[in-house]
């Protein structure tokens, strides 16, 4: 099912009408998170000045507006680079290969892919995905196939599924005792059995 994937347009990955929806939706929700935080904020100062609550009750409010205001700020830069990514350079069909490090109790998403170059001489680039689980794992059903990337490898980019669709920034993992193991142990097998 997945062996017809669509070939990458030529020019800059922006061109394509699904990187931009994309682009647009990450902007959004970066701006409607630092929204709402400034709207938690202005409701904790509120709760403070006319209610007659515990004083806990404000400084959570504060607490969880200024997290939300940092995450919307941060998914904002996030924004800023794919999109000078993409506007620099085009979609490139790229077979990946994924690598689960164990899982550590609070430690995050952990996601690392393989990227076998496609200019044909096997080069491999072992990838971190700066996103949530959640999100990462969009790209779990494409283990061993191909997925579409705008970038440099070794400086970073940005991974989507075929169609770019869906975006998700990649840094390379420089150490490279790390690198060489988890080139070793990627599977390229689908765990997901798509």
């Amino acid at each position: 099912m997945r062996s017809l994937v669509p070939t990458p347009p030529e020019g800059s990955a922006l061109a394509e009408p699904a990187t931009r929806r994309a682009l647009r939706g990450y902007r959004l929700r970066a701006c409607a998170l630092m929204l709402v935080g400034a709207m938690l904020y202005a409701a904790g100062w509120s709760v403070e000045r006319y209610a007659d609550l515990p004083a806990a009750w404000t400084l959570l409010l504060i607490l969880v507006s200024g997290c939300c205001v940092v995450f919307g700020l941060v998914a904002h830069v996030q924004a800023t680079r794919m999109r000078r990514v993409l506007t620099r350079r085009p979609w490139v069909a790229c077979t990946c290969r994924f690598h689960e490090p164990p899982t550590v109790p609070g430690g995050g998403n952990q996601s690392v892919l393989v990227l076998i170059d496609p200019a044909g001489d096997g080069a491999q680039h072992v990838l971190a995905v700066v996103a949530t689980a959640r999100r990462a794992r969009r790209l779990r059903p494409y283990d061993g196939t191909k997925v579409w990337y705008a970038g440099n490898p070794a400086r970073g980019g940005v991974v989507s599924p075929p169609g770019g669709g869906f975006l998700l920034w990649t840094r390379p993992i420089l150490l490279r005792p790390w690198s060489r193991y988890v080139k070793q142990n990627a599977t390229g097998t689908n765990p997901a059995g798509a």
